[in-house]
């Protein structure tokens, strides 16, 4: 059975290519967000742990407002990231 494009009523969604920057920049992101999540479960302390959660929230957001792509913590990154334990976390 074919999916439905919603916004043409077709059978078939057909996909874009993005700018190779556009791609580049959402792939570093999403690294960011995967090697963030690594080091935050390696984190021997708290106050690295929350540095390594407040750079995994940033590029949760980027990747969400600036690109279009959801993630199932946006909502999360953003309440954690108005506090000012996130929003000034520092490794030093």
């Amino acid at each position: 059975m074919p999916i439905i494009d919603p916004t043409t009523n077709k059978g078939e969604i057909t996909m874009i290519k993005l700018h190779p920057e556009t791609a580049k920049e959402i792939a570093k992101l999403i690294n960011k967000i995967n090697v963030s999540d690594l080091m935050n479960r390696d984190a021997e302390n708290t106050k690295k742990r929350i540095y390594w959660q407040s750079e995994e929230f940033k590029a949760i957001i980027k990747l969400t407002e600036d690109y279009g792509i959801p993630h199932v913590t946006y909502s999360q990154a953003i309440k954690c990231m108005k506090t000012d334990m996130y929003a000034n976390a520092k490794l030093a």
